[in-house]
């Protein structure tokens, strides 16, 4: 009886795990920027400040919502633990 090993291939879920964690450290570095200049309120002052930081405008656009989302989850919750104190 021989022993069957199966590895997974490129495209498999390995691939998939690593732009998975570019993009969760892409859309976290564009929040911060988002965050330290305030841009995050609206959606345009947000592509237009990610945009001088010299993403790619491709980038941009299918990351904004995702980066903005993550800005406000940041600032909340650092004004509910300022309130907390």
């Amino acid at each position: 009886m021989s022993v069957i090993t199966i590895h997974p291939l490129i495209d498999g879920s390995l691939f998939l795990d690593a732009v998975r964690a570019q993009r969760i450290a892409k859309v976290a570095e564009m929040a911060s920027r988002l965050v330290e200049t305030g841009a995050f309120v609206d959606h345009s002052d947000s592509i237009m400040v990610l945009a001088s930081f010299g993403y790619a405008p491709f980038e941009v656009h299918a990351l904004v919502t995702d980066a903005r989302q993550v800005a406000t989850e940041h600032v909340v919750a650092m004004e509910m633990c300022e309130a907390g104190q």
